[in-house]
């Protein structure tokens, strides 16, 4: 069976299929009323593909950002005020905390894979709107965001940070994929 995506995006799926070529898979939704008010992103995807009603296997990612000193951010935004929270915390050292859960079957264990990757708050929001944080993180050692990286045309690597490519290699692996 085809694993299922949960909550994904088309232009996530597009960036992890440049990534891990191997991974495949298909984009569902959530079901109806689904929320999560889980602090952390492990628990958020895991809570996501627990709430998935489906008989595939499937895999959710959750991502957060935090301070150095371990402070979320995640409640600091909302849809409408990322121009806004730019201004706030441009320039702070944060950490992105990228975490996919991975549930091979109805009751199954939910298994977890994670990396995450030091930076800094943008000047602005760049890059395509569905890519979230991604749009507000600058990844140290880089200029741009890490969506911009992400869609960077012609680029001979679709993931220069490496953070996608080793938990969705790690994901791929788990499903018998060579990634």
């Amino acid at each position: 069976m085809t694993p299922l995506f949960i909550d994904g995006t088309e232009e996530r799926a597009a960036e992890l299929r440049r990534i891990v070529p191997a991974l495949r898979f298909e984009l569902a939704g959530l079901p109806v009323g689904y929320s999560t008010s889980a602090p952390d992103p492990a628990t958020r995807a895991h809570d996501m593909v627990v709430a998935a009603e489906h008989v595939e296997p499937c895999f959710a990612e959750a991502v957060d950002l935090t301070t150095m000193e371990g402070k979320s951010l995640r409640l600091e935004l909302d849809s409408e005020n990322d121009n806004r929270f730019c201004r706030w915390f441009r320039e702070t050292p944060v950490r992105l905390h990228l975490c996919v859960a991975l549930r091979r079957a109805p009751g199954a264990e939910i298994e977890l894979f994670g990396a995450e990757c030091e930076g800094r708050i943008a000047d602005q929001p760049a890059g395509p709107r569905p890519f979230g944080w991604d749009r507000l993180f600058v990844p140290d050692g880089y200029t741009r965001t890490l969506a911009e990286l992400a869609e960077a045309p012609g680029g001979d690597d679709p993931d220069p940070v490496g953070l996608r490519g080793l938990v969705y290699g790690d994901l791929a692996r788990a499903l018998g994929f060579t990634a």
